[in-house]
């Protein structure tokens, strides 16, 4: 349950780890300055003034003249912080305090506590200020008291010195977990387009022993990757070039002799060995060509169409698609897929749509289909359905094995299923946009 809701990449699963107990850590030092320090400060701020307002209206009401009122009057005027006037009259208004503000509800709680008289603020009207009215002999003491007489300034400073540290450990804790990610993140980044088959320039090893260890070794399996690839396509080019040259000079003999059509047989085996060859020779090397490039696909598949205009061969691009890939590779895995439809079948319709971030080629056809448990097997090398299929001449059931090559080593993924429309296979190839 708790790994859906946890981050999926690496950097943001450290960062986790360290901003948790970081968290943790301030909202318990607020929790126990709020409650220790800044609560009963507060508290004895405002019960300080409650009494001083008391102490007032009790002097006040001592007075026997009028200019003993007016003297205890201009004392506190002049010895306290904020504005004081008696005004005649009761207080009419009503109470328009928040209940979920923290001043409004500690003004009201103390001087419930403290006043014994009818009482009224507010702490909105004035920015910097707080008005309060006090009832007593039908008479109202008029105050504007400064915010900051009942406010301790040492929770902004407080506040400030929680946030500063965090946010450096926080800033210090980002940035070196960026420099160990690096690594990976290079890492994972050239071993995801070595295994499109682009070409990677070498990963220089960094970060933690573990990480250089894994560079290393990945360097030294790309090496042997590419040193296989380059042995086999050269030793397959050596065979081919060696057999191409006797099986043309064998094939101009015989249409020499060939005067009565007796060779006619031993012709068409040549021309099976010969299309062999050239199968094993495109298997080999469809994973050589390490060169990549953007191209329009809507292009390259109307020279397809015009390559099989005698063809029934229909398509369906209604915009300019474009990959970046070995084009010459991605080409000629559509041209074996669409030749299987043709020669398994009387057309072939190509649709290209959006899928998504994706590219999606759906090519149809008409044939006999493939049987749904064969349609793994057909993707491997040298595998061959003849009894669904109609064999032919020459095929060593390597045509849609290099598509599979092709189109993976792109970061692609090829699907086979049964043609919606009817009989006939239908083929869906995936490509990242």
């Amino acid at each position: 349950m708790i790994k859906k809701f946890l981050p999926k990449t690496l950097f943001y699963r450290y960062f986790l780890i360290i901003i948790t107990p970081v968290i943790f850590l301030q909202i318990t030092l607020m929790i126990v300055f709020f409650d220790s320090l800044w609560l009963k400060t507060n508290k004895g701020l405002v019960n300080s003034l409650s009494d001083e307002i008391s102490t007032f209206i009790n002097i006040y009401q001592d007075g026997k003249t009028d200019k003993d009122r007016e003297i205890t009057l201009n004392l506190f005027k002049k010895n306290k912080p904020y504005d004081i006037k008696i005004i005649e009259g009761r207080i009419q208004k009503e109470e328009d305090y928040s209940k979920f503000a923290f001043y409004d509800r500690l003004l009201k709680e103390e001087f419930e506590k403290n006043l014994n008289y009818k009482f009224w603020f507010n702490t909105k009207i004035h920015k910097d200020y707080v008005k309060i009215l006090v009832e007593f002999d039908d008479k109202i003491v008029d105050l504007l008291v400064p915010k900051s007489r009942i406010r301790n300034a040492s929770g902004r400073i407080f506040l400030l010195w929680i946030l500063v540290p965090a946010f450096l450990l926080i800033s210090i804790s980002i940035i070196f977990l960026r420099n160990q990610i690096r690594p990976i993140t290079n890492l994972a980044s050239a071993a995801e387009k070595f295994g499109k088959g682009q070409y990677t320039a070498e990963t220089k090893p960094s970060g933690a022993l573990e990480i250089r260890k894994a560079i290393n070794e990945f360097e030294k399996m790309k090496k042997r990757i590419l040193r296989h690839i380059s042995q086999r396509t050269s030793m397959l080019s050596g065979i081919s070039h060696d057999l191409k040259t006797p099986l043309t000079r064998l094939k101009l003999q015989i249409e020499i002799l060939n005067k009565d059509g007796k060779l006619d047989k031993i012709k068409d085996d040549i021309n099976e060995m010969q299309k062999m060859i050239a199968d094993y020779l495109d298997y080999s090397t469809s994973q050589s060509e390490l060169s990549s490039n953007k191209f329009n696909l809507s292009i390259m598949l109307n020279e397809i169409m015009h390559k099989f205009s005698g063809s029934k061969i229909y398509l369906e691009c209604k915009k300019n698609y474009f990959l970046t890939g070995r084009q010459h590779l991605i080409k000629r895995s559509l041209l074996n897929v669409i030749e299987n439809a043709l020669k398994y079948g009387n057309t072939a319709e190509i649709k290209v749509s959006d899928a998504s971030d994706k590219i999606l080629i759906t090519i149809d056809d008409d044939g006999p289909g493939i049987p749904e448990k064969e349609r793994e097997r057909v993707l491997r090398p040298f595998y061959r359905l003849d009894k669904s299929r109609k064999s032919s001449p020459g095929s060593v059931g390597l045509g849609l094995s290099i598509v599979q090559d092709i189109v993976n080593s792109h970061g692609g993924q090829i699907d086979l299923q049964d043609n919606p429309k009817g009989s006939g296979l239908r083929v869906n190839i995936i490509f990242p946009s």
